[in-house]
């Protein structure tokens, strides 16, 4: 039986532990015995762009039996998009065979390229939406108990922690619909978008960037709120260029990383 068919045929802790390889009185200590207080370690590292991160990083049993489920769920989407010979080319942010540098690529050569980052994006992802989705998702459809389970693993204080390792591929899962609906949006305005975690990039080749796909812009085509996530504020459009717009000549991926090319 595959491993998403094993998920999803599931029942209780119990049938969830076994394919954590976990024992079920260890997955129950974990989440109802082990004090709340005692579960995370939490502290703050600088961000590129300025201001303080918040790290929330798991005792090493609950970091054991986390990095196990981003493996299940790894493996669940690896056999969802072989099924359905799904492409996914829109995030790069926490997956097998993907890095910064594949999402780099997937603007070389653009005239344009404009980048903004999603606020607060792993604490936007609460329980109820992490539980949600594996109940309703048609790929997944998961059994209530089992459902809850892996929210209850994944989630502390109502929230995915930034520095649990099954935070990345649950918040992929969850924003795919965000994905989709950038992906129309840039293709009705001639543009390519890909994600990496929180950070969204736009590439055109056309003479001006469309402004349609700014957020606001005074007629914004859906960015303003995009499924449940707060853009970050990255300056007004103008008919030149808008904050965090960079114009490019033909670029390399290199370039994409902020190194001079040999002819610069």
């Amino acid at each position: 039986m595959s491993r998403l068919a094993s998920l999803k045929s599931a029942t209780s802790l119990s049938d969830l532990a076994k394919l954590l390889d976990f024992r079920p009185k260890a997955v129950s200590y974990i989440l109802y015995k082990e004090p709340a207080a005692t579960k995370y370690r939490t502290f703050e590292i600088p961000k590129r762009s300025g201001g303080q991160r918040t790290i929330k990083a798991p005792i090493d049993s609950l970091k054991l039996l986390q990095r196990r489920l981003s493996d299940l769920l790894q493996d669940c989407v690896d056999e969802i998009n072989v099924a359905k010979n799904r492409k996914d080319r829109a995030a790069h942010g926490f997956k097998r065979k993907r890095s910064i540098i594949t999402n780099a690529w997937r603007h070389r050569r653009r005239r344009w390229v404009f980048n903004l980052d999603l606020e607060d994006f792993f604490p936007s992802i609460n329980f109820g939406r992490v539980r949600g989705f594996l109940l309703k998702n048609r790929d997944f459809e998961l059994h209530a108990d089992v459902a809850t389970v892996i929210a209850q693993i994944a989630c502390h204080d109502n929230s995915l922690p930034q520095g649990s390792p099954c935070s990345p591929v649950i918040s992929n899962l969850v924003a795919h619909l965000l994905d989709m609906r950038l992906v129309k949006l840039g293709s009705e305005s001639g543009c390519t978008y890909s994600r990496y975690a929180d950070d969204l990039t736009f590439s055109t080749n056309k003479k001006e960037f469309p402004a349609a796909t700014l957020p606001y812009h005074p007629a914004p085509k859906g960015m303003q709120h995009m499924c449940g996530y707060p853009a970050r504020h990255c300056g007004r459009w103008s008919s030149a260029q808008a904050s965090g717009l960079t114009r490019r000549r033909p670029a390399s991926c290199t370039e994409a990383h902020g190194k001079k090319s040999p002819a610069s």
